[in-house]
């Protein structure tokens, strides 16, 4: 909210000059630091997708270090370790930011898979976990005490892709390519069971491991099977393949994608990206009259000065701005359990750049409808909004 973020920066300013109770009983916490922690791939495969994320987070904490003097005096530790989107990786960085580093929350985390490794024993060590960026339902439901997710999860986006390509486009031979991981096998049981509540079935499933570098085949097999409209239940890379390897067979459906598809796709499939339709939960970053989006590019071009803001970005830029406001309403004598309560008494919390966001002791879902998107001309084009709820 506006009018909240307005007074609690004054909340933050009218603390500085009191001073603040010590915390040094909380984990992550001291007179003069918070410590907060991360698992992020910064490099490897995913990178593209973690370094932005990793930076958006990185930009607000540093403004609010250096514009606000911290968050009651207390400067933020932002520690993001570089899993190489590897869960073996993600399970020994999260042992060290918890053992080691004393984190006090893990914030703007990235991927099901590395949540997946951790979720036990994040539970069992009571750390919170805020805005993460994976769509692994689990995160949010059944709701677990400490979890808060950002967006939305991968029912919303399995059953709101299946509805939009039988719905809204009408397509009579679904095809559906799928990294055979957590986040493709969770999106593929929602849009097998929407296909199946609408009365239809698919007419090609391509599944490939994570770890492919040759899509030719599955392109083939899709073009094959005749489908006419396919979800590519896909990180950015794999889908720019597929697009690629299908318009060097002359192959060209409909292609929807997830919230992976960023205009990035452009840059990595050329023409093969016109065209494709994808969902998202933010406005566009680089519009030049919406004053969230300005604040946001300011912010971040001046700790990462000649980066591109991408959704990715954005969306950890909002994550983190979502963390600031609730340890600042959870008080100069913070604690965990203050920190969660803060985030529970979230209602329609707003900042311009995505649909509001609640939350309440029965729920810590975040987004939930979505937005989509069509990348035309080298740009994103807004098309509707929709609400798997709704239909």
């Amino acid at each position: 909210m506006k009018k909240r973020r307005a007074a609690v920066l004054m909340g933050v300013v009218f603390a500085l000059a009191l001073g603040v109770a010590s915390s040094a009983q909380t984990p992550g916490v001291t007179d003069t630091t918070i410590n907060l922690g991360a698992f992020i791939a910064q490099s490897g495969a995913l990178a593209t997708i973690g370094i932005p994320v990793a930076h958006g987070a990185q930009a607000w904490y540093n403004y609010v270090n250096d514009e606000w003097g911290g968050i009651y005096g207390r400067k933020i530790n932002f520690i993001p370790y570089d899993d190489v989107f590897n869960p073996a990786n993600t399970v020994a960085g999260v042992k060290r930011l918890v053992e080691q580093d004393g984190i006090f929350a893990l914030v703007n985390s990235l991927g099901t898979t590395g949540f997946q490794a951790v979720r036990d024993y994040l539970i069992a060590n009571s750390v919170p976990v805020v805005t993460p960026h994976a769509n692994w339902i689990t995160l949010a439901s059944p709701v677990t005490p400490g979890w808060f997710a950002i967006q939305p999860n991968n029912e919303a986006f399995g059953r709101t892709l299946t509805q939009y390509a039988v719905l809204r486009l009408g397509a009579q031979k679904l095809g559906l390519a799928i990294v055979d991981d957590a986040m493709g096998n969770e999106l593929k049981t929602y849009a097998l069971d929407e296909l199946a509540r609408l009365g239809q079935s698919p007419a090609v499933i391509v599944q490939y491991p994570g770890t492919e570098t040759n899509f030719s085949s599955y392109a083939l097999q899709l073009r094959q099977a005749g489908a006419d409209v396919v979800l590519l239940f896909s990180y950015l890379r794999d889908a720019a393949a597929i697009l690629v390897e299908s318009s060097t067979l002359g192959y060209a459906p409909q292609w929807v994608g997830i919230n992976t598809i960023t205009l990035s796709l452009y840059d990595l499939a050329g023409t093969a990206a016109e065209g494709v339709i994808f969902p998202g939960f933010a406005t566009d970053p680089a519009l030049p009259y919406n004053i969230e989006a300005q604040q946001l590019r300011t912010i971040y071009n001046r700790y990462f000065p000649g980066e591109a803001v991408t959704g990715y970005a954005e969306i950890a830029f909002i994550g983190a701005q979502m963390v600031t406001d609730a340890l600042v309403q959870a008080g100069p004598d913070l604690t965990r359990e203050g920190f969660n309560a803060a985030l529970e008494t979230f209602t329609d919390w707003e900042h311009g750049l995505t649909p509001n966001i609640s939350y309440s002791p029965t729920d810590h879902a975040g987004i939930e409808a979505l937005w989509v998107n069509q990348l035309l001309g080298g740009t994103a084009v807004f098309l509707e909004e929709w609400d798997p709820r709704d239909h």
